[in-house]
């Protein structure tokens, strides 16, 4: 796979088919690949709403200058940005690193700190 030939080809799409759904599998696919994005802390310093709800889309569409891809995609993706680095939040990203990789890196230890 050429990287840069994939990059070049994206753009943003406007209009959407209501008919088709995009494959739970897939959504799921595009939701793991946002949580292991590099960001610059490391830390993913956001949360992923999935928002499948059409009552809810159609209020989101209303304060979103009526963008119609809102409701006609079969999922919507909203991204909420941490409003601040909290010691909760820090923490609980490195706990969970340290839990899913069965041991404490030392490096990242002192990372934590830093932050």
């Amino acid at each position: 796979m050429d990287l840069i030939k994939k990059l070049q080809w994206r753009y943003a799409t406007k209009k959407m088919d209501p008919a088709k759904t995009v494959p739970q599998d897939k959504v799921e696919r595009i939701l793991e690949a946002a949580r292991l994005a590099p960001t610059s802390s490391g830390l993913q310093p956001f949360e992923i709403i999935l928002i499948t709800n059409a009552d809810i889309r159609e209020k989101i569409k209303a304060v979103a200058n009526g963008q119609a891809q809102i409701t006609e995609g079969s999922h919507l993706l909203v991204f909420a940005a941490w409003d601040a680095y909290t010691p909760e939040r820090i923490n609980m990203m490195f706990d969970y690193n340290n839990e899913v990789r069965g041991f404490v890196n030392e490096g990242a230890e002192n990372y934590r700190k830093m932050l």
